[in-house]
């Protein structure tokens, strides 16, 4: 039973008005806890503030929280302006009403997954997923608190990277059929880091998805810690060569500089075979996204090349103006790529447009002869 003077530190700490106790040390990367969605048997629940939660959170995880931003802001300066009993009691206001819907909006999640059990966790790991724990196990639930929270989270992708044996670089110019490969390959049973399919964008001025919308710079750092939560660090990773951005994006730091000292392959491809697979990708974007497209790389391309590449969008001539954009990511490719590598290069690989397993089976063979 919880007595009156825990439960007003409890209530203190979830309001954000303590300093909770900090503990930097990191969680083990080979816990069985972090089995993250949609992997783990247990619903994720975020207890932090929607902001927080919107900012980033883990990925799969539902939000539920205890205060809304507004509520928490006015608590925090309830304390600040007035005092602590006053703060109390703005709190107990906000918190009594909300603790049976916070069950209702668990048990519908609950159903949802078809899960009977819970994972629940805040900033780092303190009192107020902690305090959320006791409610649901007050209502017989199967509870765990993720330890050291969203914080301890967020430095898992260091861990990670550094005890990675092989990252294998794919690389190759664009069209070369590098993300088809990197799919055969997870096909296949290798592991694979998508980040184009991470960051919801093929990685050039024309690689937006149609929707055009990519997740934030924090979420893609969180999607690929779950990727590698999922991985055998010892063996063999796959990862398609991109530069620090993709679209409007970033590769974290920790990863990026994993990938330029990390070994090579080369993807080899004939330019119509390229011209094909970027027209079979690319012809379905807004004619108008096209056009801008070119419009963004007119300094580099030259402005001739520019109008004749819009003209041929406008006229559907998707091959043609594939081929004249061939000629700025040509110049771009063979100038940044021996920059941006330094690992060994491995050897190379032929990509037609009718080889892709047999191609991806040959990056696998090259790999393992390198050892």
């Amino acid at each position: 039973m919880i007595n009156f003077d825990s439960k007003i530190n409890l209530l203190y700490t979830l309001f954000g008005i303590l300093p909770l106790v900090s503990n930097d040390k990191v969680m083990d990367i080979n816990k069985e806890n972090l089995l993250f969605p949609p992997f783990s048997d247990r619903v994720w629940i975020d207890v932090r503030s929607p902001l927080e939660y919107a900012k980033g959170h883990i990925p799969g995880a539902y939000n539920i929280a205890l205060f809304s931003d507004e509520e928490r802001a006015k608590v925090g300066t309830t304390y600040v302006k007035i005092g602590r009993n006053e703060a109390i009691t703005e709190g107990l206001k906000y918190v009594g009403a909300k603790w049976h819907h916070f069950e209702e909006m668990l048990k519908e999640l609950l159903d949802k997954e078809g899960k009977t059990k819970v994972m629940v966790y805040c900033a780092r790991g303190g009192m107020r997923s902690a305090s959320m724990a006791w409610l649901f196990r007050l209502y017989n639930h199967d509870v765990e608190v993720f330890p050291k929270g969203y914080s301890g989270f967020k430095k898992l992708l260091p861990q990670m990277v550094d005890a990675i044996k092989h990252l294998v670089v794919i690389d190759g110019p664009t069209g070369s059929g590098k993300t088809d490969l990197l799919h055969c390959l997870s096909k296949q049973g290798r592991q694979v880091i998508d980040l184009e399919g991470i960051a919801h964008h093929k990685g050039s001025a024309f690689g937006y998805y149609v929707d055009r919308n990519q997740p934030t710079n924090e979420m893609i750092y969180n999607h690929i810690v779950v990727a590698l939560s999922r991985m055998d660090l010892t063996e063999p990773i796959f990862i398609e060569s991109e530069s620090k951005k993709i679209g409007a994006r970033e590769v974290p730091d920790v990863l990026f500089a994993k990938m330029q000292q990390s070994n090579l392959i080369s993807v080899e491809s004939s330019v119509d075979d390229r011209v094909s697979r970027i027209v079979k990708g690319y012809a379905e974007l807004p004619k108008d996204m096209l056009i801008e497209a070119f419009s963004k790389i007119e300094k580099r391309l030259g402005s001739v090349e520019t109008e004749e590449g819009i003209r041929s969008v406008n006229e559907g001539d998707y091959h043609k103006a594939t081929r004249i954009a061939l000629k700025y990511y040509d110049k771009a490719y063979a100038k940044s790529s021996a920059k941006l590598w330094d690992g060994q290069s491995l050897g190379r690989v032929k990509h037609t447009l009718d080889n892709t397993t047999e191609a991806a089976t040959m990056i696998v063979d090259v790999f393992k002869r390198s050892l």
